[in-house]
């Protein structure tokens, strides 16, 4: 953060910013050693009595998202040095990314809703922002909305929950919350309004649309945000407070919602034709695993998802960055030449083969962990299997389309002409995701006392998980690769899209819901205007007859001794008349 400041209000040089960027999220990194462990809690204020305190925690699934945050952000920013080229946005987009990684690693030592909220809602903001960086552009500033709206609707549910939190444990500290799950009723509506913050901030269904939108905002900021920071904000709030959820009896009900959150994400990816938004439906798809694997009690497995998909979806949004930067376009199918940069391919290339599920890299550990998870039900594990089998699929067919022919030789020597900074980080981020699959056999001694299966794989998975990605790959090939014109290829693009695409749905779901919500402020704002009406004329009413009694209180007495003896004449003739 104080790198954030120097960058915007102190040096006026844009040149700079980024030299003052990557130091700041260095010694950030360097300084990770010296972070206290455990549970640390403050009194902020009190009112009537009620105590409003700020606690930090730092266990070693917060020292997991601290991990990500601080090392795939650092690679970020130097990858940014190539990427964002105009000078006057220097200083503003550094500014931005630098106060998003702070609210990011204050939301993962967050040890009470307190402090989690004030994270959450710095994350909005800064999201909204970077979405909508590029402001001269009609999308990204319709992409930021979206975003904000959708966000902001799960941070009111997350406020409503925190008082009702309150009310019921007295306290808002994760650990007395979670120690007073058995003496407590635990009432359902903050854990269905928790869920709802949880669905909008991680892209679950039906709030997920938000994300591919995103993709209107930087390279660099789409990496960071799908790998490690806001996305992942709403799953790992799943896992700090399982128990939570799990004596709520609210799993089945998570596991369906995740469930059909994958399957929107590989119907997406599988006909998008966006470079980063196959990748954003991608990242929809993995959130819905994750949402699965804590609700399958797979605790364990989620958390190796969640570190492993960190490192190959920040490589694979450098190489569409790439991409992008040598040809100018975003279309997949005016997209071409990516093997004109041999270091470009390759490290592509393990991306596409780690979110794949190939072995040894750090995907395939992934998707064993979660599999292994569901092998007692063998519906489920034959599920996951064509999940795997699809995802294989799609991110081949990624990487196919952008293989062909390089449309120009202007486009070779961009390729060849790309900043080193992109170049290197890429390839860093290419060792890490086979250097990452070493943590799969490290990850219950990392995490003692897990709760749910234990990680493990056996020669029958490894096989049965290879053979299906590579079916994938297959049909991908033919489809896509092949010199053989097939007929498929012209199908995909036009009926298949058409019959699967859940991105239209989705957004006129937005917009009828839009609708009614503006038909119903609209009725409210009648009934209000006629409120205000009869109002009106009620004090209209009022004010002639106090014109009425002041001309009677004229101060003469003649008038009030008139006034007196007709009213004595009506008493008396009602009093005969009864």
């Amino acid at each position: 953060m104080l790198a954030a400041i120097i960058a915007v209000a102190v040096d006026s040089n844009h040149n700079r910013a980024k030299y003052y960027a990557i130091a700041g999220a260095a010694i950030s990194l360097l300084m990770f050693p010296l972070a206290d462990k455990g549970v640390e809690t403050t009194t902020w204020f009190s009112i009537g009595g009620v105590g409003i305190t700020l606690t930090s925690s730092v266990m070693p699934i917060n020292e997991l998202l601290m991990l990500l945050v601080l090392g795939i952000g650092l690679l970020v920013l130097v990858y940014s040095a190539g990427f964002i080229d105009l000078p006057s946005e220097q200083r503003r987009y550094y500014a931005e990314m630098l106060a998003f990684e702070s609210a990011m690693l204050a939301f993962a030592m967050a040890g009470d809703f307190v402090v989690l909220f004030i994270a959450w809602e710095f994350l909005s903001l800064t999201s909204y922002l970077l979405i909508g960086f590029w402001y001269d552009r009609e999308k990204a500033i319709a992409a930021a909305r979206k975003a904000i709206t959708i966000v902001l609707i799960g941070d009111i549910a997350l406020l409503a929950a925190m008082v009702m939190l309150q009310n019921e444990f007295g306290s808002l500290q994760f650990g007395t919350i979670l120690a007073g799950i058995g003496a407590s009723g635990l009432p359902l509506a903050p854990i269905a309004l928790l869920l709802v913050a949880i669905f909008s901030k991680s892209a679950q269904f039906p709030l997920e649309e938000w994300l591919p939108d995103a993709m209107e905002g930087p390279t660099p900021v789409s990496a960071f945000l799908h790998s490690s920071t806001m996305v992942k904000a709403g799953v790992f709030v799943t896992i700090v407070l399982f128990p939570l959820f799990s004596a709520a009896g609210v799993l089945p009900f998570m596991l369906a919602i995740g469930a059909v959150t994958t399957a929107i994400g590989i119907f997406g990816a599988t006909t998008e034709t966006h470079v980063k938004r196959v990748l954003a439906y991608s990242t929809i798809e993995e959130l819905g695993i994750m949402i699965v694997a804590v609700a399958g009690n797979a605790l364990l497995a989620a958390i190796y998802f969640f570190f492993a998909q960190s490192f190959y979806k920040a490589l694979l949004f450098f190489s569409a960055g790439s991409t992008m930067k040598a040809t100018g376009e975003e279309d997949l199918r005016k997209i071409g030449g990516i093997g004109q940069n041999r270091l470009i391919y390759i490290t592509t290339l393990f991306g596409v083969l780690a979110l794949a599920g190939f072995v040894p890299f750090d995907g395939f550990f992934a998707n064993a962990g979660v599999d292994s998870a569901f092998a007692a039900n063998l519906i489920a594990y034959a599920l996951m299997l064509l999940v795997s089998l699809t995802t294989s699929f799609y991110i081949f067919r990624w990487l196919f389309m952008q293989s062909k022919k390089s449309p120009s030789q202007r486009t070779n020597l961009d390729y060849a002409a790309a900043p080193r900074t992109m170049t290197y980080s890429t390839a860093v981020l290419a060792a890490l995701v086979l250097a990452a699959s070493a943590v799969f056999f490290l990850a219950p001694s990392l995490f003692p006392g897990t709760a749910g299966a234990q990680l493990n794989t056996n020669p029958s998975d490894a096989v049965a998980e290879t053979a299906v990605v590579t079916v994938g790959v297959g049909i991908a090939y033919f489809i896509y690769a092949s010199k053989r014109k097939s007929r498929l290829r012209k199908l995909m693009p036009e009926v298949v899209a058409n019959r699967v695409y859940t991105a239209t749905v989705m957004n006129s779901a937005y917009n009828h819901i839009a609708y009614f919500v503006e038909a119903l402020a609209e009725g409210f704002a009648y009934i209000d205007f006629k409120l205000n009406a009869a109002f009106d004329l009620f004090g209209h009413a009022v004010i002639g007859m106090s014109h009425g009694v002041r001309r009677i209180s004229s101060g003469s007495i003649n008038a009030y001794v008139a006034l007196f003896a007709l009213g004595t004449l009506v008493l008396v003739l009602v009093v005969v008349a009864v």
